[in-house]
């Protein structure tokens, strides 16, 4: 497969993944049941969730969930002006009163680890993340979840605009469709964040 370009160096050498735990947060995105059941083929990505969420716990890299979910009738969704939450509301999709919203059992989160809940796909539009990865003291955010081509480039794009390191990791992200997440990873999020599989994360976060 190709190698982004934020992978190697200017005489094409592929670079070694390197961060400081103690200043990075591992944040799963909208790991939810009504999305992951959205998501083909999403066993796989599931299990390297957890594989680099377990890598982060062992090397004690602070955790954060971001959730989406809204309250009956969605009144706190944009839903007459944004097509994507038409849809949602249509189909009755992330109730935070049931079991849709909930975070997936195989990526569930440990007792002291925060879960954010936003109603935008931007989790610095409607949550506290901002002051929350100011207050730990992160400068780096290794993010992933579902979908690629929604929170995960959200949150990439605006993180990197901010000034924070974004690792994106390649396949613990999910989309609707193979096509839109390959054209995310391929495409646009090389532009403002580091592309890495979940192998290289693991061993950055552990050392």
């Amino acid at each position: 497969r190709d190698i982004p370009a934020s992978r190697q160096n200017q005489g094409g050498t592929i670079m070694t993944l390197e961060l400081d735990p103690r200043r990075t947060a591992v944040l799963p995105l909208d790991v939810q049941n009504d999305i992951v059941a959205m998501t083909p083929n999403v066993e796989p990505i599931l299990n390297n969730v957890k594989s680099v969420l377990d890598a982060a716990r062992d090397g004690k890299v602070p955790v954060a969930y971001v959730t989406v979910s809204f309250t009956e009738g969605y009144p706190d969704a944009p839903v007459k002006t944004h097509p994507l939450y038409q849809m949602v509301s249509e189909n009755r999709m992330v109730l935070a009163a049931g079991s849709g919203a909930e975070i997936h059992a195989s990526v569930s989160p440990k007792q002291d680890e925060l879960v954010l809940n936003k109603t935008s796909v931007d989790p610095f539009v409607t949550t506290r993340l901002a002051q929350h990865l100011q207050i730990i003291g992160a400068d780096t955010i290794v993010i992933m979840g579902f979908s690629t081509n929604f929170v995960v480039e959200s949150t990439a794009r605006t993180a990197a605009d901010m000034g924070y390191r974004v690792i994106v990791v390649r396949d613990a992200c999910g989309s609707g469709s193979e096509e839109n997440h390959e054209f995310a990873m391929s495409n646009l999020l090389p532009m403002f964040a580091t592309v890495a599989d979940a192998a290289e994360v693991r061993q950055a976060l552990t050392g």
